[in-house]
């Protein structure tokens, strides 16, 4: 019976359907074929899905990344990473990841974090002689800390709808995306030495060091302030969002005078489109998710998970392959909203913590997105480097790996989640 909801909505993705239009095609063709429940439901649920006050959070953090984007932040933060790890060999991947863990902290998006990084870097890397499947390949695993690294849609998603919280779970994200940062450095130097990509002349200077310190600073200090705010009951997250888009306003436009008139306008117009899709996925979603809840398709699959093995550690690795092989293909805020429901409930049962399974969630589903053949993050970076997707997916194998790695790491050291959360309760 199910299945007039699930494969509507497949058949509606496979020909190019938008996701939140498809999960609406799916709950209609439901409803009238199974007579006994009202249309009512889906206005009904598509309201009480988008009127939480958390989710006020998303548009303000998408137009704080636009206005820091478009102040310059950016271009800031990658000279200060340049000016200490520049000098090593291949230093300008590492100065990617380094830019990539700051700037994930600006955008909380991995589109986003990976189109920046691709049209500000990966000219720079061709530019100095890095191969551009390389380079390409860096930055789309790259873009995978901004969905982990506070600020994160997901996460804010994630606590709306699974009531777990949303200051816990940034505070969570930090850790695990300094290690994924960490382990990424480590194969993007052994590259680097095997290829023997080049290092920067630039020589060290304490004049140097106090010009890129200072000209960064305000953009390194956002993400502490959002996070302390937050966790320090100074202001909620959708408060946390409204200061970190009014911080960006007031310096791109009085500090740094780089925020122009139509630099704002633009940001606005296209926050209000990124937000308005991302609340028709979350609106879409919810009565999509109810009618699987209805039929008690949740506890259909944990039955099913069950009783194939009683060992937690089999199930819960299980359900990682299956979140990164749909990250590959869905948007990540309707794998929440879809299976967040779902694999909360299951994971508590097997004595997982709740921001631990949130964040290792995110984790993967963040994984997904750039994993080959149809990783979202590769569709981003092949026309920026012009690149092809056949020799991209061969090229971020490595990264794959050590991703794949950290997300064990994450699930079998939970300390590595949880240990700041608990510092800071």
């Amino acid at each position: 019976m199910i299945g007039w909801l699930i494969i509507p909505f497949v058949i509606a993705l496979l020909i190019g359907v938008p996701i939140s239009i498809s999960l609406g095609i799916g709950v209609v063709v439901f409803v009238l074929v199974q007579s006994t429940l009202p249309l009512s439901i889906l206005t009904q649920n598509i309201y009480e899905a988008t009127e939480s006050f958390p989710l006020m959070a998303i548009p303000f953090f998408i137009l704080a990344g636009e206005l820091m984007n478009r102040s310059g932040f950016t271009d800031r933060l990658i000279n200060f990473a340049k000016f200490f790890f520049g000098r090593i060999k291949g230093g300008l991947s590492l100065v990617t990841i380094t830019s990539g863990v700051t700037f994930a902290g600006l955008s909380g998006s991995a589109v986003a974090e990976t189109a920046a990084l691709g049209k500000t870097l990966g000219p720079a890397m061709e530019k100095e002689g890095y191969d551009k499947h390389f380079s390409s390949a860096l930055i789309a695993s790259t873009g995978v800390l901004a969905p982990i690294i506070p600020p994160s849609v997901i996460m804010i998603l994630y606590g709306a709808m699974m009531n777990v919280s949303i200051g816990a779970m940034f505070i969570g994200g930090i850790l695990p995306g300094i290690l994924i940062a960490f382990l990424l450095m480590m194969v993007a130097f052994i590259i680097g030495l095997k290829k023997d990509y080049p290092r920067s002349t630039v020589p060290l200077s304490w004049k140097g060091f106090w010009d890129v310190t200072f000209a960064a600073a305000l953009a390194i200090i956002v993400p502490i302030i959002i996070i302390l705010g937050i966790r320090g009951g100074i202001f909620t997250p959708t408060e946390g969002g409204a200061v970190a888009a009014a911080y960006s306003l007031l310096v791109g436009g009085l500090i740094y005078r780089s925020l122009t008139w139509d630099g704002i306008i633009k940001s606005l117009i296209r926050s209000g489109i990124i937000s308005a899709v991302i609340m028709l996925v979350v609106a879409m979603s919810s009565p999509f998710g109810w009618l699987l809840a209805y039929y008690e398709i949740p506890q259909m699959f944990a039955d099913l998970l069950l009783s194939l093995t009683n060992n937690p550690h089999y199930i819960i690795l299980m359900i990682l392959l299956m979140l990164i092989v749909i990250g590959m293909f869905l948007e990540g805020a309707a794998i929440v909203m879809l299976l967040g429901p779902v694999l909360a409930p299951l994971t508590a049962e097997l004595g997982m913590d709740p921001v631990h399974f949130a964040i290792v969630m995110v984790v993967a589903i963040a994984i997904g997105m750039a994993t080959p053949p149809v990783g979202v993050n590769l569709f981003v970076m092949v026309p920026i480097t012009g690149t092809t997707m056949e020799k991209l997916s061969i090229a971020i194998l490595p990264f794959i790996a050590v991703l794949l790695l950290a997300l064990l790491i994450i699930i079998f050291v939970p300390d590595i989640v949880l240990w700041l959360p608990n510092l800071f309760n």
